[in-house]
């Protein structure tokens, strides 16, 4: 099918959509109209005429439609409609239109609206009454934004009135971009509005102003740099800084954080004065936006480089998150002049939440460091013993080895960690063996287990005893009882409880970030999910698809079907089927459908003895099974019967799938397929079916067609032209 055909189907319904522009039914006309508007039918007069209509919502769109196209012939016509037209939304479209045509002889008129309804112009003043809103409110706001478009000057005294009327509506916003739009001769004015008791009206001034330019402008703004609010100077910096390197050197003292900030990148860091007075700052955020500024692609070599001294420095401040950021910065560019700090922070426990906010810091500069020892502490960030770091960790090490900029030695090391991790969970650091301990009081016990017994606590207990009995009434009661002042004994059962808690003085929170071996297993979930991204292990993937557990197996199919999808098929094709196989016989079902798609994404040759499984799918499968199922089957037939058997499903998505796989094999027949389908759904869109195949747009529009010639079927026009202008909207398609 040729682009030629598409264009004169395009150009036959546009006739088609003009005739019925003058149908005897208002809802067809509207239709009609919005989908002139949505093939881009600028040359059909039925746009024009339609201004005329009966019906408002048609002008309204028509309006809309003619300003959109560009059609300059129909100026007259909507300025006859602005001033004469009493529907307040006709008046509005016609607004924007003429704005959008740019057209001289409307200006009056809108400037006319600006400040008010005019006395030319024909309202609907039995709408107000009846709605209690004025729709000269909207027109108005409208009429400011087309003259700031058309660059009216002009208008910039009637803006001024309607901005200074007290009784008016808050036009500080719309008044700006109009004026900033208008330029030059708006500055003065501008210049005004900088001085006005208005806060909101005095920035946007400003911004407009530095958006503006010119030297009126500068000079006013130049006057801002000493005004009291910081928000003000602030805006005046920005505009004027980076032409005014003075300016630089006076910001860098500004009392405000941003101000500060603005002057830094606009500094270089040739002098150490400057870089001395940046990290000595007290605000945190100056000392975080310095971080930003240094250099991060080269190592530092040795202590006498300025950023180690800055780094090391910050690292060492009073700011958390600085302190943090610094850290993990020394760590990316310099971690063997930081090596004992690293060991000390990775050997922390887990209910040190300072050292996990550092750690994080240090694997997220890690991930992007040029050394190729970033691997080697990421191996360490994996053994954390907070999850949030372990997953950031894991991540980072196949970002290393995805990234073809980085050395070969850092990929090769990330591959093997991420493949450890994948094939088996890490080795849990044995336990150290509890230390003798004198006998404690069974209040002393309590207070070792995490529960708060002080006088008039609120608290009540800790999540760990809570947790351990089952029952946090009974963790309370306990609590009460150890606060009465005769203690009685505890039940032999709540002795062994509070043993057990105890045992484990130092877990306190019940988290996973306490839990060893379920972080083990997160990590090595998240390092097969990875293997997926890396190229060259879908050996490994197939190995670990193998393995018994389930929850292993399946997400080793779906990294598989990635990597396939993302590097082709890198296993023997009798490997691929027999692991498929057993895939799709396995007893979990989620399982199963990770091997289909690993099917799908495969493009294997028609395989005979998967054949008779994926057509049991297809009729008793559920949703998700059905649709691969009949994809690949589609595949290997080189029919659509599949599909076609699919169109009548019970399963929506299903029905969709097999519309679209039909558009896309058999757009011949794709038309007879979809259009009832439509009909039956309206509220459907009929791209939704469609591939971007120029054979199925063709074969479904000329069905359209035939039926919008029906006259039996006039109910259900309004729905057809909306299907054909959404399937013909756009630019033409190639075949």
């Amino acid at each position: 099918m040729t682009l030629k055909s598409d264009t004169a189907l395009r150009d036959e319904a546009a006739g088609l959509f003009s005739e019925y522009a003058k149908s005897d039914y208002d809802v067809i006309r509207l239709r009609a109209i919005q989908a002139l508007t949505a093939i881009g039918a600028a040359n059909s007069p039925a746009l024009v005429e339609a201004l005329l209509d009966d019906d408002e919502d048609v002008r309204q769109d028509a309006a809309q439609a003619l300003g959109a196209l560009g059609v300059q012939d129909a100026a007259p016509q909507l300025l006859e409609n602005l001033i004469h037209d009493p529907c307040g939304e006709v008046k509005l479209a016609c607004v924007t239109a003429l704005a959008e045509l740019k057209s001289e002889d409307a200006a009056p008129y809108l400037r006319t609206l600006v400040t008010g309804r005019g006395e030319d112009i024909t309202w609907d003043e039995d709408e107000l009454h009846q709605d209690e809103w004025d729709d000269w409110l909207d027109t108005q706001i409208a009429a400011i934004k087309a003259l700031g478009r058309m660059g009216d000057a002009a208008a910039i005294e009637p803006i001024v009135m309607a901005l200074m009327d007290e009784d008016g509506q808050e036009l500080g916003d719309v008044a700006c971009e109009a004026l900033g739009r208008i330029g030059h001769p708006a500055v003065p004015t501008l210049g005004v509005f900088t001085q006005s008791a208005n806060r909101r009206l005095r920035h946007r001034a400003l911004r407009t102003l530095a958006t503006i330019g010119g030297a009126a402008a500068e000079a006013i703004l130049r006057k801002a740099v000493t005004d009291t609010d910081g928000a003000v100077r602030l805006i005046a910096y920005e505009a004027l800084m980076p032409n005014d390197p003075a300016l630089v050197e006076q910001a860098l003292t500004d009392a405000i954080d941003d101000i500060r900030i603005a002057a830094l990148n606009q500094s270089d860091f040739s002098e150490p004065d400057l870089l001395d007075r940046m990290m000595r700052d007290p605000g945190a955020k100056v000392q975080l936006a310095l971080l930003d500024r240094l250099d991060r692609s080269t190592p530092i070599a040795d202590q006498e480089d300025l950023r180690w001294q800055v780094l090391d420095f910050l690292a060492t401040g009073q700011q958390p998150e600085v302190s943090a950021q610094a850290l993990g910065l020394l760590a990316a560019l310099a971690p063997e002049l930081v090596a004992d700090r690293l060991n000390a922070l990775f050997s922390v426990d887990a209910d040190d939440l300072k050292a996990e906010r550092i750690q994080w810091a240090i694997v997220d500069a890690l991930a992007t460091s040029p050394l190729r020892e970033a691997a080697e502490w990421l191996q360490r960030a994996c053994r954390a013993p907070f999850r949030s770091v372990r997953l950031k960790a894991v991540a980072s090490l196949a970002m290393i080895v995805t990234d073809a900029d980085r050395p070969h030695v850092n990929q090769q090391q990330g591959r093997e960690l991420l493949l450890s991790f994948a094939l088996a969970p890490m080795p849990v650091a044995a336990e150290a063996p509890p230390e003798e301990e004198t006998p404690q009081t069974d209040i002393a016990a309590l207070e070792e287990a995490g529960l708060d017994v002080s006088d008039g606590s609120e608290n009540g207990p800790t999540s760990s005893l809570g947790a351990i009995l089952g029952h946090d009434a009974i963790a309370a009661e306990m609590t009460q009882e150890a606060q009465e002042d005769e203690v009685q004994p505890l039940t032999p059962r709540e002795q062994a409880l509070l043993a057990k808690a105890t045992r484990h003085p130092k877990r306190r929170r019940v988290a996973l970030d306490d839990n060893a071996e379920a972080l083990e297993r997160e990590t090595r979930l998240s390092a097969i999910r990875l293997l997926g991204e890396v190229p060259g292990m879908q050996i490994m993937l197939a190995q670990i698809a193998q393995d018994p557990e389930t929850e292993i197996a399946q997400q080793a199919f779906s990294a598989l079907a990635a990597a396939v999808t993302r590097n082709g098929v890198e296993l023997e094709q009798n490997q691929l089927v027999d692991l498929i196989t057993k895939g799709l016989s396995h007893t979990d079902s989620s399982l199963s459908l990770q091997a289909l798609k690993l099917l799908q994404q495969a493009g294997l040759l028609p395989q005979d003895s998967l054949r008779s499984k994926l057509r049991a799918m297809v009729r008793t499968g559920d949703t998700a099974f059905r649709i691969d199922a009949m994809h690949i089957l589609t595949s290997w037939d080189g029919t659509p019967d599949v599909a076609r058997s699919l169109l009548d499903d019970v399963s929506a998505p299903v029905r969709q799938a097999a519309m679209r796989l039909l558009s896309e094999t058999a757009p011949d027949q794709a038309g007879a397929a979809i259009v009832p389908f439509l009909m039956a759904n309206p509220e459907q869109r009929i791209v939704t079916y469609v591939n971007d195949s120029t054979p199925a747009v063709v074969s479904i529009g000329r069905q359209l067609l035939t039926e919008l010639r029906d006259e039996d079927r006039r109910a259900q026009w309004p729905v057809m032209i909306s299907a054909l202008a959404d399937l013909l909207g756009g630019t033409p398609r190639a075949a």
